[in-house]
């Protein structure tokens, strides 16, 4: 044998093995990456208190978009009321629109009340917890489902 041509196979072979193993790889990665997408489950954290202040402070126009928790919290005739702003979908930050709120990820829509009215979500916003504290103040109690 040619000492050229054996220079020449084993490139050739050399080649052969970094492309599948490439290929390898990247399907790997590929099938990493949707198992992550299947397995989002929110609410799996710890949960969280939030203190949102005395009850007198609460806007009289009866919403309150608080994004560093992220929430809406609603005053209603019967009291307060508050909806998770992450998405059910796969855990993005919902975006206040004119007619609720929108998925800027992949598209979902919801009402105001968090009722979805488009998909791919299929789970309404989750509804969080309130209580007012013995001093007055509002608390927002979360369940871990916010990032």
């Amino acid at each position: 044998m040619n000492p050229s041509n054996e220079s020449q196979f084993s490139r050739s072979k050399f080649l052969q093995l970094t492309t599948r193993a490439a290929l390898g790889l990247a399907g790997l990665l590929g099938l990493a990456g949707l198992v992550r997408y299947f397995s989002h489950s929110p609410g799996s954290g710890k949960q969280t208190v939030f203190d949102l202040g005395p009850i007198e402070d609460f806007p009289e126009s009866g919403e309150l978009i608080r994004l560093d928790i992220p929430a809406a919290i609603f005053r209603t005739q019967g009291g307060y009321r508050a909806i998770s702003l992450v998405c059910t979908h796969l855990g993005c930050m919902v975006e206040e629109n004119a007619t609720g709120f929108a998925c800027p990820c992949h598209g979902s829509e919801f009402s105001k009340d968090g009722r979805v009215i488009q998909g791919p979500a299929v789970d309404d916003l989750p509804e969080l917890e309130l209580e007012i504290s013995p001093e007055g103040r509002l608390l927002l109690h979360t369940d871990g489902g916010l990032p």
